[in-house]
């Protein structure tokens, strides 16, 4: 096997088998197209055995490619150029630089991501929601936080749902909103159609806004659509996020949920979430529990999920009515 006769798909495959199963299963079900999917899994079918120095060289060319993105993203072509030479050489810094560059596109918006949110509000705040939800879907979650948190509150959930709502913008209709911003805006560049936007985006700005304008948003929200603030609610606290609860509000929790909903949320959880809820409980308890998970047996995933959706509806209640508290804008709760 010879790494410089590798094609795009026997590294991705390499990478993949890398990764091990759990990982690459997820990779491919939300990074890549179908087609792309079955050329990678021919490619990984036909690999025999993979000479470790080669895994190596794949492995440290995917490092190499991410932070020239990362570079380029948050700082431009220059900021990109200075830090790869810096790190990896002058010869070698400048061909990662040319790789990632022939293989992406200029991003909308670019320069923003560099500017202060509140200096970005002064040119948008008067411009249709649909504006503001497209350039708020291009900032880095905390900046579009500071910008939604100082909209005016009529605007706020307005703005909220066309975030939500927002999929694929074509590069005219982004061209068209650069020119209304004139000057101050990143050029677009790209030929292909760019997925900005969606539920995950507006759920990534509302774990960074404050509680008083999460709420404000949910309350407009809800009556303008009522299935998308479900939805989005559904996503702003998972199961799994149990273990950035203070001790104190997990007991809480558990003293409210009922006790066959716990033992099959946990049957499905990973050790993390289950060692937490354990240490929350007496002995007595946390072993009359592990007995009714073991003698569970196999149970249906779906089952699984519905119970553990059923305990974060009851989280939600108990924040809602101020007997716990959720941590946000990525500060740990304080607790007097």
């Amino acid at each position: 096997m010879n790494y410089d006769k590798l094609t795009g798909e026997q590294k991705a495959a390499i990478l993949l088998i890398s990764l091990g199963a759990d990982i690459s299963s997820r990779l491919l079900k939300h990074e890549f197209t179908e087609e792309e999917v079955e050329r990678i899994t021919a490619a990984i079918a036909e690999m025999d055995k993979v000479p470790n120095e080669i895994q190596k060289q794949v492995i440290e060319e995917f490092i190499y490619l991410l932070q020239a993105r990362d570079y380029l993203l948050n700082g431009g072509v220059n900021y990109a150029r200075e830090l790869l030479e810096k790190t990896y050489g002058y010869q070698k810094g400048s061909e990662i630089l040319e790789r990632i560059s022939s293989t992406m596109q200029s991003v909308p918006f670019g320069s923003l991501r560099k500017t202060d949110p509140r200096h970005i509000l002064s040119f948008i705040r008067e411009e249709h929601p649909q504006t503001i939800a497209f350039v708020l879907s291009y900032l880095k979650p905390d900046q579009a936080a500071v910008i939604l948190s100082e909209l005016d509150p009529q605007v706020q959930s307005e703005v909220a749902r066309r975030v939500a709502i927002l999929d694929r913008i074509s590069p005219e209709v982004a061209k068209e909103v650069e020119k209304v911003l004139e000057k101050k805006l990143a050029s677009v560049a790209q030929h292909e159609e760019t997925v900005v936007g969606g539920v995950q985006c507006l759920v990534n700005i509302l774990n960074r806004v404050d509680r008083a304008t999460e709420k404000a948003i949910f309350e407009q929200l809800e009556q303008a659509d009522p299935t998308l603030s479900e939805e989005v609610r559904r996503m702003m606290f998972i199961f799994e996020d149990i273990v950035k609860l203070h001790d104190i509000s997990i007991q809480k929790v558990l003293r409210e949920v009922d006790n066959k909903d716990l033992a099959l949320a946990m049957k499905g959880a990973n050790q993390e979430v289950n060692n937490r809820i354990f240490k929350n409980m007496s002995k007595r308890a946390a072993d009359m529990l592990k007995e009714e998970i073991d003698y569970m047996g196999p149970v249906r995933l779906k089952e699984v999920e519905e119970a553990q959706q059923r305990i974060v509806n009851v989280i939600r209640k108990l924040e809602e009515a101020g007997e716990i508290v959720i941590s946000r804008g990525g500060e740990d709760a304080i607790l007097v």
